[in-house]
């Protein structure tokens, strides 16, 4: 056995019961989960490692339920072989809604609510989760309470309902198709009843900073960019606008300045988080999105630094200006605007770089795994907060030299964030034209169609070209395709058209990015009219091609290869068939 595969045995081996600062805070027997373990392994790495500024690292206030706690509920759930059979998810987690939850489990939350009026999250960890190679992000259910009501009761019923709802969807088709496509097998639930981490802001309740970071950078945007320096990927307020395809700052630890979208002021307007996700007290059963454009004069009174995160940004013919957000600013002109740029929070903020170069390394080689991360951040203090550890399942697709292409006739070409790996002979190429997409708004109808395409493929592949992000949760930014409607794509090309709004982003952090990552789907952007990229408009327009489910939807058959080269940072697309 070589000493990583020892380290990596260890760390799976690892077992919070054995350790007595966790021991009391984990109820029932079994394991706690994947999730709920790998975050409790980190926390005694970094509190063990001797340094100083790492030991002081913490996890919300927590609780940790075993698997057995899970069994127990199921003993009690009437006619279960029945209901799973049924299949249907929406009967069935009506009838674990009205089964009660072991006494151990009542009486474990109603201890911890006792005292605790912050909001509360209630989060799954499964056995299977956070495995080296299967994550399970986003395929079961993180949920929240904000914990405001008056009686004590009724803050432990809402804490138990949401458990029994993440309990259910051990069965709803989305992790049942996952656990077939991936040949896993049954899994059990764990449960994680967390504080959330942040404090209130007048009404409002969210951390200053949150994110995510990753111990090696697959994806590089720049050749200065070094992959095993990391990557942080970091919004203001709630962390879970860093897990969806929106808008945050992207940051390489090989230096903190260098942006992925440039250092054109109008770029970086463009590019930087405009809103974030809070619970608001007078409307505290959703998050709620707030937009930095209408609330930055209260965030002036309640964040002393809030100049180390956002800019002012005025628009000019030359390409536009930011400058700084004073304390006294009480107005800004008319055609500027507030952005979230966090260009001077790296120069206000050392320590926390430092320690983040410090927190993935020690997280990689405590693993034997790339780590991936997700935490919030208290500047003012120094206070950082790990929320989730986890290995990060990284693409093992065969990486080659790039071939020679002399002759080849090259459809797309990427210069930067490529996916190193080869693929060959890829039967069909299915293409959304940005034109129509973006005039003829059925955003969803064309998401689906490509539901309906991936469906028909029985098994056969696919490359996937879209405009902006595939997968946003805003459909204006790219089609809101699901994951598990691209399951035969081995590919995906994200096109860059600027002046329809159309941009690709560095998606570390998303469950979107997770899944690509798992099943080893490459990846490359295309930016149109910039230098070393390349859309072939000649072979899109003149190609033989069928009309999908929607207008917008092109399907071109023939024969298509993708090369990729993440040293380089160089990828393209060439139909096999045809001749430069």
């Amino acid at each position: 056995m070589t000493d990583l595969e020892r380290i990596r045995e260890e760390y799976f081996a690892w077992d919070p019961h054995d350790d007595p600062e966790f021991a009391p805070i984990i109820f029932g027997k079994g394991t706690i989960g994947g999730k709920g373990r790998s975050l409790l392994f980190a926390l005694r790495k970094l509190r063990d490692s001797g340094d100083p500024q790492l030991c002081n690292s913490k996890v919300p206030e927590s609780i940790y339920f075993g698997i057995d706690i899970f069994h127990q509920f199921l003993e009690s759930v009437p006619s279960l072989d029945l209901l799973i059979s049924q299949n249907e998810p929406e009967r069935l987690e009506e009838v674990f809604l009205k089964t009660p939850l072991p006494k151990i489990a009542t009486e474990a939350v109603r201890n911890f609510l006792l005292d605790m009026h912050d909001p509360v999250v209630i989060r799954s960890s499964s056995r299977l989760e956070d495995s080296d190679k299967h994550s399970f992000a986003g395929k079961y259910l993180t949920t929240f309470m904000s914990n405001d009501y008056p009686s004590l009761e009724d803050r432990v019923s809402v804490v138990e309902r949401e458990i029994r709802k993440i309990y259910a969807r051990i069965y709803f088709p989305q992790a049942v198709s996952y656990r077939k496509k991936h040949c896993l097998g049954d899994d059990d639930m764990g449960i994680i009843v967390m504080r959330m981490s942040g404090r209130w802001h007048g009404r409002y309740y969210y951390p200053t900073i949150a994110g995510v970071g990753y111990s090696q950078n697959f994806r590089r945007w720049n050749k200065r960019v070094k992959q095993k320096d990391g990557v942080l990927r970091i919004v203001f307020g709630l962390g879970t606008m860093s897990t969806k395809r929106g808008y945050a700052r992207t940051i390489s630890l090989t230096n903190v300045y260098l942006r992925p979208d440039g250092q054109n002021p109008e770029k970086i307007a463009i590019h930087s988080q405009e809103r974030f996700h809070v619970i608001d007290r007078e409307n505290p059963n959703e998050l709620t999105t707030l937009d930095i454009k209408k609330e930055w004069p209260q965030l002036i009174e309640h964040h002393p630094d809030f100049d180390a995160y956002a800019q002012v940004y005025c628009y000019d013919s030359e390409g536009g200006c930011l400058s700084s957000l004073m304390k006294t600013t009480k107005k800004i002109d008319v055609g500027s605007k507030v952005c979230l740029t966090f260009d001077n929070f790296p120069k206000k903020y050392p320590n926390f770089f430092e320690r983040m170069k410090k927190t993935l390394p020690l997280l990689e080689s405590s693993m034997g795994l790339p780590a991936d991360i997700e935490f919030a951040y208290e500047p003012l203090d120094d206070s950082f907060c790990l929320i989730q550890s986890r290995p990060c399942w990284c693409q093992t697709c065969t990486e080659e030299d790039m071939p020679d292409l002399g002759g080849k006739r090259i459809l797309l070409k990427a210069d930067r964030m490529v996916t190193p790996g080869v693929i060959n002979d890829i039967p069909f190429l299915v293409y959304v034209d940005h034109r129509i997409y973006y005039s003829n708004p059925d955003f969803f109808k064309v998401a689906r169609g490509i539901g309906e395409i991936n469906s028909k493929m029985n098994g056969q592949k696919f490359i996937f070209v879209s405009p902006g992000r595939v997968g946003s949760s805003n459909p204006e930014l790219g089609v809101p395709v699901k994951y598990d409607e691209l399951t035969n794509c081995c590919c995906i090309v994200e096109l860059g058209v600027p002046r329809l709004g159309f941009m690709p982003e560095l998606s570390y952090g998303t469950h979107f990015f997770s899944d690509l990552a798992v099943d080893n789907v490459l990846y490359m952007p295309v930016f149109e009219g910039e230098s070393n990229n390349l859309i072939d408009q000649d072979w899109f327009r003149e190609r033989k091609w069928e009309e999908g489910p929607h207008t917008a939807i092109r399907i071109y058959r023939g024969s298509f290869s993708a090369y990729m080269d993440g040293e380089t940072n160089q990828g393209v697309i060439i139909d096999n068939s045809c001749t430069s």
